[in-house]
């Protein structure tokens, strides 16, 4: 799965990135794709991956190999690097040296520790999804910049990243709410159910037993449903005890 002539990565090299939700792929295994794909570029040592929360804090990472995997992390550790300027400013940062002075004054630990692991230079390029920056991408790379087309390529793989990883969020956060509906839908069928019981039992009307329901639950700071649960399924439940024969 290496780009095709001209540096354009090929169709099913995107599709790969953009369809994890339709292979149930979380975003650990994403990131880790992408950041494999990317260190196959021309004159990429290694490439390696973040994602942001909406507050900007890192959420995960994922590398294509050790030496990927120490600079990433090590950006994370120390708060500083490319990649947490380019997830705050949404721009790519492409061929920046680490021994440029600007870079030392910049990120002066993390260029320090690039410099350290023979990493002269860095290309680093947003994961973007609409008008949001979920991430960024990190290309490792030597002293030769990497040429416009090839940074261009790399966009490419992370544009078709964000998609995937946007559309598995929106997926889980689908999913998310359609258990909640069902809890609370289960929750609200099986308190009718007690509500009925105990107007049967009490011999008072529904709203009476609701009311009785509720005061219970508050008295106690205990869930109603879990105490309407019990009275359908246990008739010698505690204060609403059904009668006996």
């Amino acid at each position: 799965m290496t780009p095709s002539s001209g540096g354009l990565p090929t169709v099913p090299m995107l599709l790969n990135l953009a369809d994890a939700p339709v292979r149930e792929e979380n975003r650990e295994t994403v990131l880790r794709r992408l950041a494999d794909t990317a260190a196959r570029l021309p004159g990429v040592e290694s490439a390696g991956c973040v994602l942001t929360a909406a507050d900007g804090a890192v959420v995960t990472s994922a590398a294509s190999g050790d030496l990927g995997h120490r600079l990433t992390s090590v950006q994370v550790e120390l708060g500083e690097g490319p990649a947490l300027d380019t997830c705050r400013i949404g721009k790519p940062l492409a061929n920046v040296s680490m021994g440029h002075p600007h870079t030392r004054a910049r990120w002066p630990r993390f260029a320090a520790k690039a410099v350290a692991v023979g990493v002269p230079a860095a290309t680093v390029l947003p994961l973007r999804y609409a008008d949001r920056v979920l991430g960024a991408l990190n290309l490792y790379h030597g002293r030769g910049a990497q040429p416009p087309a090839d940074v261009d390529t790399g966009q490419l793989l992370a544009d078709a990243a964000a998609i995937g990883l946007a559309h598995r969020a929106m997926l889980d956060d689908l999913r998310s709410r359609e258990r909640e509906l069902r809890t609370a839908l289960n929750s609200r069928v099986i308190i009718e159910q007690a509500k009925g019981l105990l107007a049967g039992r009490l011999d008072c009307t529904v709203d009476d037993a609701f009311d009785l329901l509720r005061r219970h639950t508050r008295s106690r700071q205990i869930k109603i449903a879990d105490v309407a649960r019990a009275v359908v399924h246990d008739p010698a439940y505690g204060p609403f005890p059904a009668p006996r024969p």
